[in-house]
């Protein structure tokens, strides 16, 4: 994922969290495929993007470590872009 792509994923996912993004529908299946495959990147998700929260805050309320925080945002974010890349929105 380059950063651009980045740029633009946490962009529509801060949008959506103010009800502002055209991306509401695929965050929502990322949301669910993580719900079942990694509750931690569904709360990181939650907490820092739709939420607004700031990172310090997400990482000791999902009682994680920096790195783990890294990891698991990398993680998600990928798993958003590629399911807008799948709905043609990147």
């Amino acid at each position: 994922m380059t950063r651009e792509q980045k740029r633009r994923v946490r962009a529509e996912l801060r949008a959506c969290g103010q009800g502002k993004s055209d991306w509401a529908g695929v965050i929502a299946l990322a949301m669910d495929y993580y719900e079942a495959e990694d509750p931690v990147c569904r709360r990181l998700l939650q907490l820092r993007y739709l939420d607004g929260m700031p990172e310090e805050r997400v990482v000791a309320k999902l009682h994680i470590g920096r790195t783990t925080y890294y990891h698991k945002e990398l993680e998600a974010l990928s798993t958003v872009g590629i399911y807008a890349a799948a709905a043609g929105l990147m």
